[in-house]
């Protein structure tokens, strides 16, 4: 979830979630059709058989054929027999439901208890605000400029007297680089959050550029704002699908266009299928090197002029992380870019470095300059709380 809304895709899931529940209604409309007329059919029946039956027996006994008595047992035995048959028809909606359920072993009251928990759940939905922090802003200015985060404080809603971040100042001036580092909960990764909305912070303020951040429209800044994750998080679909997912109306051009500038489009045009061949399911049939690549050429062809990568090499080997690393060299140029990091490596090609320490920036500087200072950073670096690679 935190991915698809860094990426802006909410209203892609909302589509494709519309779509399923209009199937689903319009399925349940023919349902409740057949339903309908099977039970209408089921009832009427009964009665229209009990009118014949009286009316052909008043004949008959008018005319002598039959006695009374023997009227009423032959009614009785049609009445009981079209009735046993009604009632077979009305309950044939749910005799189905019943073997099946009886072949794989699952219970009437396991059946109730799911229902009762998703009428539950349904109940809790609907009366689930509309109105959150994300849907406060609707300001679509152009997103660029310096980032600048002034006296902020935050801590996560679900443990309000933990503060992660205790007013918090720092400025990324336009086009720099910047690498955040810091021990682990230091409070890194929770700046990048703030940086896409993903929290509000508890006090202080973020602009970009003349702009407030919480005056922005959530989605126009997420769409203009390019998020690369620790975890690929690519769907089970084609190439191309995967690059251009989220962004509106993109040419093949386009596409094999940020593949090159992310240093895949060979890659991909090595694969049988080229761009139409699929990732697989969490990008199981492509090397981690490679899924990490597509995720940044999915970045790379959104219009963003500010680059976010949380943690993207933690999970590599060196070998893929050195070509993510030189993909990142080149992706970084006209952009702002954000780096949350624990190698050496990338805080290396950085900028600028500014070193998170229990919730405040502690240092900031180049690597040699913190290395020469022997402070925080020096300590992290020689303690082995980073990786060289």
């Amino acid at each position: 979830m935190r991915s698809i809304r860094a990426m802006a895709f909410e209203r892609f899931f909302e589509r494709s979630f519309e779509k399923s529940v209009q199937n689903a209604h319009a399925a349940g409309i023919k349902g409740a059709f057949v339903e309908g007329c099977t039970h209408g059919v089921a009832s009427s029946l009964i009665y229209l058989s009990e009118a014949v039956l009286f009316y052909v027996g008043a004949i008959f006994i008018a005319r002598g054929t039959y006695t009374y008595s023997q009227m009423v047992e032959v009614l009785n035995l049609i009445v009981f027999t079209v009735s046993l048959g009604s009632q077979l028809m009305g309950f044939s909606t749910w005799i189905p439901r019943l073997v099946l359920s009886s072949l794989i072993n699952t219970s009437l009251a396991q059946h109730i208890a799911t229902s009762v928990q998703a009428t539950r759940d349904f109940h809790r939905l609907i009366q689930l605000s509309s109105t959150t922090q994300e849907s406060r802003g609707s300001a679509c200015p152009p997103i660029r400029g310096s980032i600048t985060l002034n006296k902020v404080s935050f801590a996560y809603p679900e443990r309000p007297e933990v503060p992660v971040l205790k007013n918090v100042s720092l400025k990324v001036r336009e086009g720099e680089c910047v690498a955040i580092v810091g021990a682990s909960g230091s409070g890194k990764s929770t700046i990048a959050a703030l940086l896409q909305r993903l929290y509000e912070p508890t006090s202080g303020t973020i602009t970009i550029g003349p702009n407030r951040l919480g005056s922005i429209n959530v989605n126009y800044l997420r769409d203009h704002v390019a998020v690369v994750s620790q975890n690929p998080n690519l769907f089970d679909a084609p190439i191309s699908e995967n690059i251009a997912y989220g962004s509106r109306a993109l040419s093949q051009a386009q596409i094999e266009e940020a593949a090159g500038s992310a240093h895949v489009h060979d890659f991909i045009m090595s694969l049988p299928k080229g761009y139409e061949t699929a990732v697989g399911e969490n990008a199981s049939l492509i090397s981690g090197g490679q899924a990490q690549r597509i995720q940044i050429a999915r970045a790379l062809v959104r219009p963003a002029k500010i680059l976010i990568l949380d943690e993207c090499t933690s999970a590599l080997d060196p070998a893929n992380q050195a070509a993510v690393l030189e993909t990142v060299m080149d992706a970084k140029v006209g952009r702002t870019t954000v780096m949350v990091t624990h190698k050496i490596a990338a805080m290396k090609m950085c900028d600028r470095i500014l070193v998170v320490h229990d919730g405040a920036i502690a240092e900031t500087g180049t690597f040699d300059e913190l290395m020469d200072r022997k402070g925080v950073f020096a300590q992290l670096a020689s303690g082995g709380e980073w990786f060289s690679n």
